[in-house]
């Protein structure tokens, strides 16, 4: 059988690989498999195992239940996980454990609002974990009074009077509550004796006006928390060196706003001042590439070496993200692997086995292993599929922007490229702005190259994955660095490829993305079609209404309303409006509470009074994540939206 293009439905068809967690001893490795549904429109998440020492790869886990998180206790006993739907009344993830020998799982901790990041104690006995509570009275209607900025948050929901809080249950026993107030635990991790307990927080009456957060050490059995830092952070991670004397935390100064690299600070466990360990690795910790065909793995953050000496992390330097280690002593750092796009990983307890999921352009992430063998992929769930598509291999070419700076793109030829013939090109833009394209894989991309168009995409001024000053050079410039960039892009990508033609071009993005592409219908009518999809059109209304929009609008666009009004609206695609004369299409999910519906509604309005031909698809249920976790059924609709808006103006 010949191979063929991708079609939309192949979605429902990949298998995502995510979350690998090495056995304390090396000899196992348990992951999330997860497969749609695409009857029941869900997704089937269970644990999987694969066996050093027979290399077979077995499923774990099984039922109804959508499960996922899975750690392995220090004894290797046990594997917690989460799972949703084991209990047909339960919508929220609750906390389970299941021999690793094999057996029956456990109900571990039932809560109201569900279990979030789960963590054992060094006895294997005890577990801790975070879940939303009601910090005053709970309501006896369901009408919602507000009294707090951050009480919203896209894919959660609405939870005024709920604030995350910290809880420990024996396995056995009951869960108890350590934390109460009026604050918000972010984090929290046992020290390897299992006697203290460090969390991030703040504690400040402004702390939903601010990024910074501290960190503060508690004893195991409760008690008031301890702040050791002094309130010059931005935090997001921390973990224990293996003795117990210090802490490493991810976080930054915020010297430039949400563009500061985010790097790996130590510190005595008892409190002092942190030591910046990546300074001169020019790279954001934790950051990755972007690709529609994958499920999130929770970020592993900063792992310590075994005997303290390193840590380990991800970050991502384009095209790709990898593994890399920092000297404790020196600050050196070392790339560990090389070449993939990686999202995920976790050691053995003596680090001689790693195991982690990578991707690349035309391969979805499988399991790798690295140990003394070598490096090798250990699974090949998608290998029947990919031997029946026809993928388009991307191919990366640099340009030069106004400024002099080289700057990476690249093409994907259709699949059934013939030399001499023109073809559409469609331009993608990533959102952000901090995103960033790279070596991983889009099925959004693949079928629009078996469907007959080029595809390209580039990384403007503002991405990610090129250092902090290129990441900042956007703040307060949204549509002023980046536009010229992307314009550049296609008029050296017209000059370099003869194939495309320049009287064919469409341009769609997503979130900022979206906001891009409002900003380019609004500034050229060089393109035939768009497509803005979870866009945003107007910052000085999104400051309000987005879950995000008092905190990162002022940071990301310099401004607040009642103070930069123009400045705001200079950055405002609706601003610009009355120039437009592309057909624009826009997407958007109702209920997405990052880009709010409004956004979309306010820009397909102004479209429609000046008479643009436009289309506003509404999906129902969905969040900002449509594109990569919504409804199986939904994310098919909305490509075949996308192709018959290009067909329809481009063919």
């Amino acid at each position: 059988m010949s191979a063929r293009g991708v079609r939309v439905e192949d979605l429902r068809r990949f298998v995502f690989v995510s979350d690998p967690q090495v056995s304390p001893d090396g000899g196992r490795v348990a992951f999330v498999h997860t497969r749609i549904d695409y009857a029941g429109d869900r997704y089937v998440k269970h644990i999987w195992m694969w066996d050093r020492e027979t290399g077979r790869v077995e499923q774990f886990t099984y039922g109804s239940g959508s499960d996922s998180y899975p750690r392995w206790s220090p004894d290797g006993r046990w594997l917690l996980f989460l799972s949703s739907k084991r209990q047909p009344e339960k919508k929220k993830a609750q906390l389970w454990v299941i021999p690793t020998s094999g057996g029956e799982a456990r109900l571990v901790a039932d809560v109201e609002d569900g279990v979030m990041t789960p963590m054992w104690a060094s006895d294997s006995k005890r577990i801790l974990f975070l879940s939303r509570v009601w910090t005053g009275e709970k309501p006896k209607s369901d009408v919602k009074v507000v009294r707090r900025l951050k009480y919203k948050l896209n894919g959660v929901g609405l939870f005024p009077g709920k604030r995350p809080h910290l809880y420990t249950v024996k396995v056995g026993g009951r869960p108890r509550q350590l934390t109460e107030g009026e604050f918000d635990v972010d984090v929290a991790k046992w020290s390897p004796d299992g006697r203290r307990i460090a969390l991030i927080t703040s504690m400040a009456e402004d702390a939903d006006l601010t990024f910074i957060r501290d960190i503060y050490l508690m004893p195991a059995r409760g008690g008031e928390p301890e702040r050791l830092t002094q309130g010059k952070h931005v935090i997001t991670d921390l973990s224990w060196a293996p003795g117990g004397g210090e802490l490493a935390f991810l976080g930054h100064d915020y010297h430039r706003r949400t563009a500061t690299n985010t790097d790996i600070w130590v510190m005595p466990a008892d409190g002092g001042t942190p030591l910046n360990l990546t300074e001169s690795f020019d790279r954001s910790v934790g950051m990755g590439v972007g690709s529609d065909l994958r499920v999130a793995t929770p970020p592993p953050g900063a792992v310590w070496a075994p005997d303290g000496s390193a840590l380990y992390f991800i970050a991502a330097d384009i095209p790709t993200s990898n593994i890399y280690r920092v000297d404790r002593q020196t600050g050196e750092v070392e790339e560990i692997t090389r070449g993939k796009t990686l999202d995920g990983f976790s050691l053995s307890a003596d680090g001689a086995v790693v195991a982690y999921n990578a991707m690349d352009a035309t391969h979805p992430a499988e399991l790798w292993i690295r140990d003394h063998e070598g490096e090798r992929r250990v699974t090949d769930f998608n290998d029947r599929l990919l031997k029946k598509l026809k993928l388009s291999t991307p191919e990366h070419f640099t340009f030069t922007n106004e400024l002099g700076m080289e700057v990476d793109g690249w093409v994907m030829k259709p699949v059934d490229f013939e030399p001499g013939r023109k073809y559409p090109a469609i331009l993608e833009v990533h959102g952000g702005p901090r995103g960033v394209y790279g070596d991983a894989i889009y099925h959004e991309f693949h079928l629009l190259t078996a469907e007959g168009y080029v595809v390209l995409y580039t990384n403007p001024r503002g991405s990610g994955g090129y250092g902090e000053e290129y990441a900042a050079s956007i703040i307060g410039n949204w549509g002023v660095v980046d536009y010229p960039d992307l314009m550049a892009f296609v008029d050296a990508a017209l000059e370099r490829f003869s194939f495309i033609d320049s009287e064919r071009l469409g341009v769609t993005g997503g979130s900022y993305g979206g906001y891009m592409t409002n900003w380019i219908v609004t500034h050229t009518d060089r393109f035939k079609a768009a497509v803005a999809q979870r866009s945003t059109c107007n910052r000085y209304s999104f400051h309000g209404v987005s879950d995000i929009g008092y905190s990162h609008g002022a940071a990301t666009n310099d401004g607040v309303p009642w103070k930069d009004e123009e400045k705001l609206l200079r950055q405002s695609p609706l601003r610009y409006v009355g120039n437009a004369r592309t057909p624009t299409l826009l997407i958007h999910s109702e209920n997405d509470l990052r880009c709010p519906m409004s956004q979309a509604e306010e820009f397909f309005v102004a479209l429609k009074k000046v008479g643009v031909e436009t289309e506003l698809v509404r999906f129902p249920g969905e969040n900002h994540e449509l594109s990569r976790s919504g409804k199986p059924k939904h994310r098919e609709e909305r490509l075949r939206h996308i192709l018959r808006w290009f067909d329809r103006h481009l063919k």
